[in-house]
């Protein structure tokens, strides 16, 4: 009995010591003297206000290798007209210095055709002209003036490079085979490029200021006045 007594005292002075000592705390919170019970999961961000937060800076226009800023011009230009699509040229009023482009187009001879059958180039680029299969072929290049330019025979494996240096529309034919023709386009222009057939293009590192923009679709050629800025252009040429 007296073993009873004993273990029923300890734990009634036990609940008294923890009613103590959660009496303190509370006590102590109330007061500021000590810190509330933190959670570990983090505390959200308040909502920004629209009218305090400002907009984003747009993105820097980008430079070109010198250190320049240029700009990109995305257009429209007159949609494909069964095989014919439109071809995009920026002309500037003033001189430029734009390096030619670093690769050399490819003209191959595969399956009695010539591969692709159209390239656009700067003048001053070089063309590549191979043949990669087992059949004799020639490459006979004429002017617009039917004037021939160079006529070789090429074998399989064979490598003939040509620079074109004038502006103009070449006709490429194989004299052995009638049926194999293709087309050669060089501009002085250093910007050129060819439109998907829904007409789109896109034009990038141009060096802003005051351009012809000229589109030559089939035997048409049309030309606007466009300045370009810096950054994004956009260009509708299909009116």
């Amino acid at each position: 009995m007296l073993l009873e007594q004993t273990h029923y005292d300890m734990r009634r002075a036990a609940d008294r010591l923890v009613a103590t000592i959660l009496a303190a705390i509370m006590l102590a919170t109330a007061c500021g003297g000590a810190d509330a019970p933190t959670s570990s999961r983090p505390a959200r961000a308040p909502a920004p206000d629209p009218a305090t937060t400002p907009s984003p800076d747009p993105p820097a226009p980008t430079a070109d290798a010198t250190g320049e800023t240029v700009a990109q011009v995305i257009g429209t230009a007159q949609a494909a007209t069964g095989m014919v699509v439109s071809i995009v040229l920026l002309d500037p009023h003033e001189e430029i210095e734009v390096p030619l482009p670093a690769e050399t187009p490819v003209m191959d001879q595969i399956g009695r055709q010539f591969v692709p059958g159209f390239i656009l180039v700067r003048a001053g680029q070089t063309i590549n002209f191979t043949n990669s299969e087992d059949e004799l072929h020639t490459v006979h290049v004429k002017d617009s003036n039917d004037e021939s330019l160079f006529n070789v025979a090429t074998m399989m494996g064979f490598t003939y490079e040509h620079i074109f240096e004038e502006g103009d529309d070449y006709s490429v034919v194989c004299n052995t085979h009638t049926e194999m023709f293709a087309d050669i386009l060089v501009v002085d222009t250093p910007y050129a490029v060819v439109a998907d057939r829904e007409g789109n293009f896109t034009v990038s590192d141009v060096v802003p200021g005051s351009y012809t923009a000229v589109v030559i679709h089939g035997n048409e050629r049309t030309e606007y006045e466009v300045d370009i800025v810096s950054g994004q252009n956009d260009l509708n040429l299909a009116d």
